[in-house]
Order: structure tokens, then sequence, then C-alpha cells
């Protein structure tokens, strides 16, 4: 095989693998995005049923109110365990944006240097 062809062959495989590589970062990136949404909407969830249990006063006996407090309680130590999580989720996801953006900008050198390879092959041609 001339070396030509081996160049423009490896080229053409390189430029496989940045697609597929940027195919896998977008999935990854997208599912992360995903979930930082579903962990968002627990962590707010969370907090609005936190607000309606300290705002609620309809308690008749002392073991109402009692329970009343522990379950907001409960519920306070939920909405930080859910929002530390969301906040993790987002930077899990920020994180895979990135990778993304990279695997996009190394996709799109690997085709540039395979249509430069080509058009340096046409004009060595061409002078032949």
């Amino acid at each position: 095989m001339p070396p030509d062809k081996r160049k423009l062959k490896r080229a053409k495989l390189i430029e496989r693998v940045r697609t597929v590589e940027k195919s896998r970062s977008a999935l990854a990136a997208s599912e992360a995005e995903a979930l930082r949404l579903r962990l968002f909407g627990v962590a707010e969830r969370t907090r609005s049923l936190a607000r309606h249990y300290a705002e609620k006063d309809d308690a008749l006996t002392g073991m109402d109110l009692r329970s009343g407090k522990a379950m907001q309680k409960q519920l306070e130590q939920l909405v930080a365990v859910s929002s530390k999580q969301a906040a993790e989720a987002e930077k899990r996801s920020d994180a895979t944006l990135g990778e993304l953006a990279a695997s996009e900008r190394r996709r799109k050198r690997a085709v540039e240097d395979r249509r430069d390879l080509v058009k340096a092959i046409v004009t060595h041609l061409s002078h032949q």
C-alpha cells in the first residue's frame, strides 16, 4: 500500500474514532444533565414539604405537634442531603459538558487533518 493511502486510511480511522468518542461524550453529558434535573426536582419538592410542615400550626395535641416537628426535622435533613446530591450532579454535568466540547474539538481537528491530507495528495498527484 502506498504511503499516501496508508496515511489517508489512518486519518479516516482517527476521524471515525473521534466521532464515536464525541457520541459517547454526548450521551454521558445528556445522562448527567437528566440526573441533575431529577435531583434538583427532588430537592425542591423536599424543600416545599419542609416549608409546609414548618408553617403547619393546626396541631390539636402535643403528640400532633411532636410528630409534625419530627417530620419537619427529617425533611430538613433530606433537603440538605438532596441539595448536596443535586450540587454534585451539577458539577458532574458541567464536567461531562466540558468533555463533550473537548471531544468535539478533537473530532473537528481529525476532519480537518483528513481534508488537508486529501488536498496534499491531490496536489501531489496533479504535479506528477
